[in-house]
C-alpha cells in the first residue's frame, strides 16, 4: 500500500467513525434510558430483595409519557455545558410492576419523545386503580395507551400516529387467551379471570397499518357493547392469523368512526332558527 493510498484509507475510515456515531436511533437512546433508570431504582429501593433486583435487570419495563405544557423548552443536557432546545417536554417514567407487590416502581425524568437527554431525577412508588371500562371509545383509549406503553419496540413513531388518529375494525374472535400472563397469578385469580372470558364475548380491535405486511391486535373479554372489556393480549399479527381466528367482524373502520361521531354530533338548532 502506498502512502497516498494509507492517508486515503485512514481519512474513510476517519469519516465512518464520524457519521456512524453521529446519527442514532430511537432505540439506542431509549435502551441508554433504561439503563440509565435501571441502575437509579435499584441504588434507590433499598427495600427490594434479591430475587426482585433480578427481575429489575432482566425484564423490560414499560413507559408512561405525558407531555409538559409549553412548547420550545429549554432544558439541561448534563453531557454538555449548554442547555438544549426541544419542541416538545414530555415527563417519561420508566416503570417496572413487580410480582407480588401492589405498587408500581416509576423513575421520572423529563425529555424529548426520543430519550436522547432523559436523565432520572426521582423514583416513584404508585398504586394504580384500574380503569373503569365498557364501550367503544374507551376499548379504543386502552388500546392506544396499551400501545404507546408496551409496544414501543414493535411499532416506529408513524404506526404509533396510525393508531393514535384512526379508527380500528372490531372482530369477534376465538383466540386462546392467557389467564396468567406475568406468571405469578394465584390459582383463585386465574380461576376468576377465565370464567369472566367463558362468559363474555372476545373482541379485537385491529388496526391494518399501510405500508406493513402485518396488522396490530388489541385482543380480551368483555360483556355487550364492550362492557368490562380488558386487554388479554396485544401486538402484530398476520392477517391469515387473524382470519383463522375470526368468528364475525362486527364493524370496520367506517362503521367505528360513524358510530364516534354520532355520539357526539352537534343538535339540530330549534325550528324557525338558523344554523350559525
Amino acid at each position: 500500500m502506498t502512502y497516498h493510498e494509507s492517508v486515503l484509507l485512514g481519512a474513510a475510515l476517519a469519516a465512518t467513525a464520524i457519521f456512524s456515531g453521529g446519527c442514532r436511533s430511537d432505540a439506542y437512546y431509549q435502551n441508554r434510558a433504561v439503563g440509565r433508570a435501571r441502575e437509579y431504582l435499584l441504588d434507590k429501593a433499598l427495600e427490594l430483595s434479591a430475587e426482585e433486583k433480578y427481575f429489575i435487570t432482566f425484564n423490560d419495563p414499560v413507559f408512561l409519557t405525558a407531555p409538559i405544557m409549553g412548547n420550545k423548552q429549554f432544558v439541561k443536557d448534563r453531557s454538555v455545558d449548554s442547555p438544549v432546545l426541544t419542541d416538545q417536554l414530555n415527563q417519561i417514567c420508566v416503570a417496572w410492576k413487580l410480582p407480588q407487590r401492589d405498587e408500581w416502581y416509576l423513575v421520572y425524568g423529563a425529555s424529548s419523545g426520543r430519550m436522547d437527554y432523559w436523565y432520572p431525577e426521582r423514583l416513584i412508588r404508585k398504586k394504580f386503580a384500574p380503569p373503569k371500562v365498557g364501550g367503544l371509545e374507551t376499548a379504543t383509549d386502552l388500546s392506544r395507551t396499551y400501545a404507546k406503553n408496551n409496544l414501543f419496540h414493535l411499532m416506529n413513531v408513524d404506526e404509533q400516529n396510525f393508531i393514535r388518529f384512526h379508527f380500528p375494525a372490531l372482530y369477534e374472535t376465538n383466540y386462546e387467551l392467557n389467564f396468567n400472563p406475568t406468571g405469578d397469578a394465584d390459582d383463585k385469580t386465574i380461576a376468576k379471570e377465565r370464567a369472566f372470558a367463558e362468559k363474555s364475548i372476545q373482541y379485537s380491535l385491529v388496526w391494518e397499518i399501510p405500508g406493513d405486511k402485518d396488522i396490530a391486535i388489541f385482543c380480551g373479554p368483555g360483556g355487550p357493547e364492550l362492557a368490562g372489556w380488558k386487554i388479554n393480549f396485544a401486538g402484530k399479527t398476520s392477517a391469515d392469523e387473524l382470519r383463522r381466528h375470526t368468528v364475525r367482524r362486527i364493524k370496520t373502520p367506517e362503521e367505528f368512526y360513524r358510530a364516534f361521531q354520532g355520539k357526539y354530533a352537534q343538535p339540530e338548532p330549534p325550528a324557525g332558527k338558523e344554523k350559525k
